[in-house]
């Protein structure tokens, strides 16, 4: 029978760890750089238990402190976990080359994200000289519902769940053409489905246009997607969008089967 003071001593051991992670999930692209008072007001801790924190996340090389300013910020052990984790995805490892054929060929921005509940995470930006402006860096996230990627890796999902994803979202209007309705989504899904691709100007951004396919696994299952950026003008050009939904549908049906996708 476990002591009663071994159980407390886990417990505290527990909500320590539950802290320490709460810290390091205050950084993001929005605020990559903090002061101790800032993550304590977010957080809603008192700051010497949030200094205590950042000094072991310090130590453990996970933060760095830039000693002018006071900021901490991402260490180098982020970025050692992050290539440990990227080394062991095949879907990662299959798409890079892929997706930088496809973004010196037809010289556009190339994309590969994953879902993360109702928002998706890209993992891999190609760009060429001129799609600079496009470039989105690792760890970047877009809601499902309104990014071509996220739509066709709903579309390919069973309606239910991707219903259940479209509810649970932030839905709101990113420019006037967003579609934020649920039931006005689930159509489009329809069609995107029996497309093979999404399609999406004007709504996750204006005077940008996307144009998405699903990566999908042995058992037909979307475990990515990927994509390719370029202007809402160049897509409104019938050859060039018919080139692009081409090369996308190619490069993830290649994609696709070397995870072991076969078409019927």
């Amino acid at each position: 029978m476990e002591h009663p003071h071994e159980t407390g001593k886990k417990a505290s051991d527990a909500k320590s760890v539950s802290k320490t992670l709460a810290i390091l999930s205050t950084f993001d692209e929005r605020t990559p750089m903090q002061r101790t008072s800032d993550i304590a007001a977010r957080l809603g801790m008192n700051i010497s238990t949030v200094s205590r924190h950042l000094n072991t996340l310090l130590d453990w090389g996970f933060l760095r402190r830039d000693d002018e300013t006071g900021c901490y910020y991402p260490g180098t052990q982020i970025i050692s976990l992050a290539g440990a984790t990227l080394q062991d995805s095949d879907v990662y490892r299959y798409s890079f080359p892929e997706l930088q054929l496809l973004s010196f060929r037809y010289g556009v921005h190339s994309h590969m994200s994953i879902q993360d509940d109702t928002e998706i995470m890209h993992l891999i930006s190609c760009c060429c000289e001129h799609t600079m402006d496009l470039f989105v860096p690792m760890g970047h996230r877009q809601p499902m519902y309104c990014s071509a990627m996220g739509r066709i890796m709903l579309a390919y999902m069973p309606e239910a769940k991707a219903e259940d994803i479209l509810k649970r979202s932030n839905r709101e209007k990113r420019t006037p053409d967003t579609k934020v309705g649920v039931d006005e989504i689930m159509q489009e899904l329809k069609k995107e489905r029996q497309q093979g691709i999404c399609i999406l100007v004007n709504e996750l951004a204006y005077g940008k246009g996307s144009v998405a396919a699903p990566i999908l696994d042995r058992d037909r299952n979307p475990v990515a997607a990927i994509s390719v950026s370029t202007s809402a003008n160049a897509l409104s050009q019938p050859q060039r969008e018919a080139e692009l939904k081409k090369a996308i549908k190619i490069t993830a049906s290649r994609i696709s089967g070397r995870l072991g996708y076969y078409p019927y």
